[in-house]
């Protein structure tokens, strides 16, 4: 698999320098007709938008010089007209000087003209005779002639650098389709190659490399659901799959241990190894998940704090090991309560234990601590020489009761607080935190 896999490098490498070296060839030639474009054609085009701009408004200066009638206005329109084609002759255009100087000698001519036709018919305030008439009309068909000639000329300007804008766009197109298609070429060619060379390497590489993974996968799949004997794939022809394979095999067969040892840490870590039931690092989960859904619209919660009176004398009386067997009995006692009323039961420490109580209003809440206590404080356990041990509890009890409280420890707090109000107010008895509603306020240590 080295081998082939060198083979292949090489073969990459040789066709990568190959279409490497052809592509800066023709991207070199690009970047010349791109050049050749910027600083030659584009100013050409933008030269000829110019000259197009002056020459339209050099046929509305003859528009207007011709319509004036006033001997002022029409030389400062002709200097106007002057200045404007005297401009022309900086783009060394000899069709665009020929023309400019065909609108001047024009304009002259209307200019000129209209002052004759003005003199005659201001000659020393004498009649107009008929012979006057007609030179008055020569002249103004002389003055309309000219309007006309430069008129034409203008118009055929216009025309001409639209010719030659229209030739420069279509040169310019003209050598970009030429690249475009030049690049499409070329890189058609450098791209076929790699396809095939794909093509092939997929194929190679489904067949050969991921078949026997897939196989290898699907064998621990197999594995670690159980199946101990899955149909074992075929022989992968590259050695170094073949090794992968049998270390996948081997892993199967471990990670079925590992799996069963996980689920049983899960099961150790998530409960009390004395009593059985949650221990508080899995209590706190169930507190913080059940507090947020509580606060989201969910049931009411209740926190009830669970701890035996005198424990310490127990043991001190009666050993630790009767002291153990105390905390086993309260705990089957506790466990009923998470299938009779849904509880959460955990033990919380030491002597202590604490409930989880969803959707129950007050009065529900002081009968299932009643029930607790009284169950608890009738257990018949046993001393190593059969003495009975008489059991006790003091139970404090907190309730969420739609409160925008800040976090679900404020709950384990007061039901802590009634707690050991119940204690200090003489132990066996259930301490109620109480809720005014109407303000949000609390009354401790209410005893049921």
């Amino acid at each position: 698999m080295r081998l082939v896999g060198r083979v292949a490098l090489l073969l990459v490498c040789l066709y990568a320098g190959a279409a490497a070296a052809y592509s800066v060839q023709f991207l070199n030639g690009i970047e010349r007709d791109a050049k050749t474009a910027r600083e030659e054609q584009i100013p050409l085009i933008l030269s000829q938008n110019r000259n197009a701009l002056k020459v339209e408004r050099a046929a509305s200066l003859i528009r207007s010089v011709y319509l004036a009638h006033d001997r002022k206005i029409e030389r400062q329109i002709q200097l106007q007209l002057q200045t404007l084609c005297q401009s022309f002759t900086l783009d060394e255009n000899q069709t665009l000087i020929d023309g400019a100087r065909a609108i001047a000698a024009s304009v002259k001519v209307i200019v000129s003209t209209r002052e004759a036709s003005r003199r005659l018919r201001d000659s020393d305030g004498a009649a107009i005779t008929s012979e006057i008439e007609a030179q008055i009309h020569a002249t103004d068909a002389a003055s309309a002639e000219a309007y006309q000639h430069a008129i034409n000329t203008a118009d055929r300007l216009s025309e001409t650098l639209a010719t030659d804008a229209v030739a420069l766009a279509d040169s310019m197109a003209s050598t970009i389709g030429s690249a475009a298609r030049e690049v499409k070429l070329g890189w058609t060619l450098i791209l076929t190659l790699p396809v095939l060379f794909f093509v092939l390497t997929l194929w190679v590489v489904s067949r050969h490399v991921m078949a026997p993974i897939g196989s290898a996968v699907a064998r621990l799949d197999a594995i670690s659901r159980g199946n101990t004997e899955p149909e074992a794939p075929r022989e992968p022809v590259f050695h170094e799959l073949a090794t992968i394979a049998d270390a996948v095999k081997a892993y199967g067969a471990l990670s079925i241990d590992l799996t069963r040892t996980n689920a049983l840490l899960k099961i150790l870590s998530d409960r009390d190894s004395l009593t059985g039931l949650a221990n508080r690092r899995s209590l706190q989960a169930v507190l913080d998940t059940t507090f947020q859904t509580a606060r989201s619209g969910g049931p009411d919660i209740a926190v009830m704090m669970i701890d035996l009176d005198h424990f310490k004398v127990i043991n001190d009386t009666y050993g630790h090991h009767a002291g153990d067997a105390c905390l086993v009995a309260v705990a089957d006692v506790l466990r009923r309560y998470e299938a009779d009323d849904g509880a959460s039961v955990g033990r919380y420490g030491g002597e202590e234990f604490v409930a989880v109580v969803p959707g129950r209003d007050e009065h529900s809440l002081t009968d299932i601590a009643e029930r607790m206590r009284v169950e608890i404080m009738a257990l018949d356990v046993r001393s190593d020489d059969g003495r009975r041990i008489a059991l006790t509890t003091s139970i404090g009890v907190s309730r969420m009761a739609g409160r925008p409280l800040d976090g679900v420890q404020r709950l384990v707090s007061e039901a802590d607080a009634a707690l050991y109000q119940a204690k200090r107010d003489g132990r066996n008895r259930v301490g109620l935190t109480t809720v005014h509603t109407a303000n949000g306020s609390l009354k401790r240590n209410r005893q049921a």
